[in-house]
């Protein structure tokens, strides 16, 4: 069934591709057409259920490798919080480091925060422009705690720390020998130490990060301790040199009607600059931090979640003129819309899911990635009423489907199979680039060591390749 959404001057009619009688939506990988390139792949797993904060972030590298970040237990133990990042090489190798460098440059393997066990995950966030190997990484933590985070005094300046954690963040550049820091772990709000105050409540992700098209990197947390935004909690941005991590602009308020607004994740780069999604209103920036458009987020799409953004998303990358905007509207179809970052201007919505999908089912939060031209996934929580399992489907630049919705990880239970093993899947993260796609969850997933069900709140990514491809100058993305 096609469906027809008038939203004002925004007309859009969404159409499905054709599954047989025999196939019941979500489908596994083949029935779909999709091909699987990394299967199911469990990151810094553990055998005892790993907490509250193990949802994964993803990103992808210029040079092709794609990023994931998720909470870990510090080394030898399996309680506290530190985080570690992954590689997924374009040889289909897979590299681990842990998240944070102490000031001397070596990895900081103990617990991170000393205020919260369970915190907020952490964030990603890679040069995507041709050839880009810098990241950044960024967790809820108490860094001025430790000793390797004190050689330079820069927690003694006009802000006082005391035990609530910071959106903390560092800088870092990606070599064949390993991470490399270019900066030391800072506070991206109160770091600069320009503004005088006591820290009273939490700095938290929160917001995100993102690398803008010309190589900058964008900070937004969520500060509570109102000493940018007076008025209550509320998104504020810094904007750094992503080859120096200095400052260039910052902090400010990220929301662009000057008004405190709360935030979760919901940020974007585009080409020439990014979007910040806050409660009830999108601000779009150029890529010096100046603000473009302020848009109310019922004004261009219907998705129903006008709250800070826990059940919504919005996704861009830095060669394209469109955000993004992924949720459910008022009837539980996960729509998909988007406007254009430069006039601010409606442009089209879809409904992603089929019709016997929603029939079948409850739909939670998702998320989106774009590619360098256009396309699109879309990865989100399918619930039949017992359980949660990570479903997607891919649409090409002009939001036509290449295929039906299928089920993400190769490890799932089917809603309407005889047997169900217990596997959940949820808390999805989605990126990709013209080669790959990398779809990160957590939940219950299969052990192919013991070939039993994992403890829970395990993080796992699955690759598949992206049915766009394009051939590259890169010759090693061949191999496999």
């Amino acid at each position: 069934m096609k469906k027809i959404y008038a939203l004002g001057f925004m007309i859009c009619i969404a159409g499905f591709a054709t599954v047989t009688m025999a196939q019941v939506v979500p489908l596994d990988h083949a029935d779909a057409g999709v091909t699987v390139l990394i299967p199911d792949t469990i990151l810094f797993g553990a055998d005892v259920d790993m907490g509250k904060y193990w949802e994964p972030f993803t990103d992808v590298f210029g040079d092709g490798t794609l990023a994931f970040v998720a909470g870990a237990y510090p080394q030898g133990q399996t309680s506290g919080m530190n985080m570690k990042v992954a590689f997924f090489n374009v040889d289909g190798s897979i590299e681990e480091y842990w998240g944070f460098y102490g000031d001397a440059g070596s990895p900081f393997i103990g617990g991170l925060n000393e205020a919260r066990k369970d915190g907020n995950p952490p964030r990603i966030a890679t040069d995507r422009r041709p050839g880009g190997t810098r990241y950044a990484v960024g967790i809820e933590s108490t860094p001025y705690l430790y000793s390797e985070f004190e050689s330079d005094g820069r927690w003694d300046k006009q802000f006082v720390y005391t035990a609530n954690q910071i959106a903390a963040v560092q800088l870092f550049n990606k070599t064949p020998n390993g991470p490399v820091p270019i900066t030391k772990v800072i506070d991206p709000v109160y770091g600069q130490g320009n503004i005088a105050g006591v820290q009273n409540n939490q700095m938290r992700f929160g917001g995100d990060m993102r690398f803008l098209s010309d190589g900058n990197l964008i900070v937004v947390v969520e500060d509570r301790n109102k000493g940018v935004v007076p008025g209550g909690n509320a998104a504020v941005g810094t904007l750094f040199n992503g080859e120096t991590g200095a400052v260039i602009k910052g902090p400010f308020n990220a929301a662009g009607d000057d008004q405190p607004h709360e935030i979760w994740s919901n940020m974007a780069p585009f080409d020439g600059g990014f979007a910040v999604r806050t409660q009830g209103i999108m601000t779009l920036y150029n890529n010096a931090a100046e603000v473009q458009h302020v848009v109310v987020q019922s004004d261009w799409t219907t998705v129903k979640d006008t709250g800070r953004g826990d059940g919504t998303r919005i996704c861009s990358t830095i060669t394209s003129d469109f955000v993004y905007i992924l949720g459910n509207d008022d009837i539980g179809d996960m729509v998909l819309s988007r406007i254009n970052a430069k006039t601010a201007q409606a442009d089209t919505q879809i409904v992603v899911n089929e019709e016997e999908l929603w029939f079948n089912g409850t739909f939670g939060r998702g998320d989106c990635a774009i590619d360098e031209k256009g396309n699109i996934c879309v990865a989100y929580v399918f619930n039949d009423g017992v359980q949660d399992q990570v479903v997607a489907r891919i649409f090409g630049s002009n939001l036509e489907p290449a295929g039906p919705t299928f089920y993400a990880f190769t490890v799932h239970d089917r809603y309407d199979a005889a047997s169900i093993m217990g596997y959940v899947s949820k808390e999805v993260n989605v990126s990709m680039n013209n080669q790959r796609i990398i779809i990160g969850a957590n939940g219950v997933t299969l052990d192919p060591n013991k070939n039993a069900i994992t403890a829970a709140e395990q993080a796992f990514a699955v690759v598949l390749e992206n049915p766009y491809k394009e051939e590259t100058s890169i010759s090693t993305w061949d191999l496999y």
